[in-house]
């Protein structure tokens, strides 16, 4: 690609091409676990040494080398501090993979029940739940809606709609298989 006012090709697919280090928003990329997550806060004294368990593949490319990556930093509803959560390196596609726990949607630091309950709320009553603030609330009625949109035409998302969604999110994905227990 050239740039018109520089006079000068962009130089970066020669440089980076399809490089592992920056994978396509649609790779998986979180592995989740069914983990007590009181027990991994614990007051702080399990921290880095919360035993995750290792996946047997890469849930991108299947290889069978994964190697320890260090921990991250996520925050969680419910804990003033953040958690620290393992995550592993594939050295075959170079992925990174951040563990987290079962009952939480990617992206999304209240559990999955909170966010279908302030769904239904909101399909059935038309006001979002009052314990969790609207601005945390709305993303999830649009994130919902979007991806139910995009399968079938929809005005508004009914609970039908929300099954779909959930089911999808949870089951229907290989976000949650690879380390479900």
């Amino acid at each position: 690609m050239k740039y018109p006012w520089k006079g000068q090709e962009d130089n970066r697919g020669k440089l980076f091409g399809h490089s592992p280090c920056c994978p396509p928003k649609n790779d998986l990329l979180l592995l989740y676990c069914a983990v007590d997550v009181k027990s991994l806060y614990a007051g702080g004294s399990l921290g880095k040494g919360y035993p995750w368990p290792k996946p047997q593949q890469c849930p991108r490319c299947k290889g069978l080398r994964l190697w320890g990556h260090g921990y991250a930093e996520r925050y969680f509803e419910g804990f003033r501090e953040p958690l620290w959560v393992k995550r592993y390196r594939c050295p075959d596609c170079r992925a990174v993979h951040t563990c987290r726990p079962d009952g939480y949607f990617e992206r999304y630091r209240y559990p999955v029940v909170a966010v279908v309950m302030s769904l239904i709320n909101k399909i059935i009553h038309g006001r979002w739940l009052r314990c969790i603030s609207r601005q945390n609330q709305l993303p999830w009625y649009r994130a919902a809606w979007s991806w139910c949109s995009l399968r079938q035409s929809i005005s508004t998302l009914s609970l039908e709609h929300l099954q779909q969604y959930v089911a999808g999110r949870l089951f229907g994905s290989m976000q949650s298989d690879p380390l479900r227990l």
